[in-house]
Formats: structure tokens, sequence, C-alpha cells
């Protein structure tokens, strides 16, 4: 699984304000590290807008609708999650989304 890349992805079995059912999310680590633990970490997205950096981050359109990245719903799931990809992020989103989650992060 390479980093960057959108995927559909089962977040069920959570709890408000926890996001949950199938939606796209976005793949952060690096594909090495994917390659050898048997979890990945990802950020969902929501078509709910608007941008407010660095909560949200516009990253697109993904299955047919515009996508935010969420960056506070970011979580470590299983390998056996993520299904279908559907795309993959720019390198200028992909950094923007690094810097987002810096800025979250911090």
């Amino acid at each position: 699984m390479k980093r960057g890349t959108v995927v559909w992805v089962d977040l069920s079995d959570t709890q408000p304000p926890e996001m949950g059912k199938v939606r796209p999310g976005i793949i952060v680590p690096g594909t090495p590290h994917n390659e050898v633990l048997n979890t990945i970490v990802v950020v969902p997205t929501s078509s709910v807008a608007p941008e407010i950096r660095p909560l949200r981050l516009a990253v697109g359109r993904f299955a047919g609708q515009s996508s935010f990245a969420v960056i506070p719903g970011i979580r470590q799931v299983r390998t056996s999650r993520p299904k279908g990809a559907l795309g993959e992020l720019s390198h200028d989103q992909l950094t923007a989304l690094d810097e987002c989650l810096e800025a979250y992060l911090r």
C-alpha cells in the first residue's frame, strides 16, 4: 500500500465523535512501513466542506464527490480494512497533507 493512495476503508465499530462507516481514506505512512506491519495509518475523508486548515484539507474528487481530509480523524487500522484504491494524491496535495498533520500533531 503506497503512501498517498486513497482507498475505501472500513472505519466501523466507532462511537461519536469518531468517524465511522466505509469511506475513502488516505494512506499516510510510507510503503516500506506498510510492507512489514499488520496495521497502517489512514486519514479519513469527508464530503463536508469547507476547508479549514489544518483540520480539514481539500484533496480533490474521489468517489464522485469533493473530498476533504479530516486530520483529527487520523487512525491506525488493520491492513485488512482498506479495500479498492480510488486514486492518489498529487505531490502538492501530499505536501499540504503533511503540513496539516504536522500543525495538528504539534
